[in-house]
């Protein structure tokens, strides 16, 4: 067998939550938004939330990719976890399955990542954290 020479690929990404008094479909509603920082598709290992401070009312959290920024409100494949009325100081796990089940999910390149709240979510704080692999690397 012949010596190969391993592709050593890191990514992660980190960014704030703040809560909205709207649920609108609007860049204005979204928690955070912005475009896949690669230039290539990335597959989504984990995400998870550490909550700083809970939201004043009842409000679940969502992150999630689509090809238009608008397009990611409300979608759930990268995290998804309810209760943030009652999260502050815990680090919420919430990734969900990809698009097939079992599989991880797959931001492709040029895709947004959005994170909402169901509801009006005033006074919810956090991070979001999320850790990938470049596909193809």
């Amino acid at each position: 067998m012949p010596a190969v020479t391993p592709v050593i690929s890191r990514g992660g990404l980190s960014f704030p939550i703040t809560g909205q008094t709207s649920h609108a479909n609007t860049v204005a509603g979204a928690l955070a938004v912005f475009k896949n920082p690669e230039d290539c598709p990335i597959i989504i290992k984990s995400c998870f939330a550490y909550i700083t401070a809970n939201s004043t009312g009842a409000c679940n959290l969502t992150v999630g990719h689509a090809t238009t920024a608008i397009g990611a409100h409300d979608t759930t494949q990268l995290f998804t976890a309810a209760a943030m009325a009652a999260a502050a100081d815990t680090a919420v796990t919430g990734i969900a399955n990809g698009d097939v089940a079992d599989s991880l999910p797959i931001v492709p390149d040029g895709s947004y990542i959005g994170a909402w709240a169901s509801a009006d979510s005033s006074g919810l704080a956090g991070v979001v954290y999320i850790d990938y692999v470049r596909y193809p690397d």
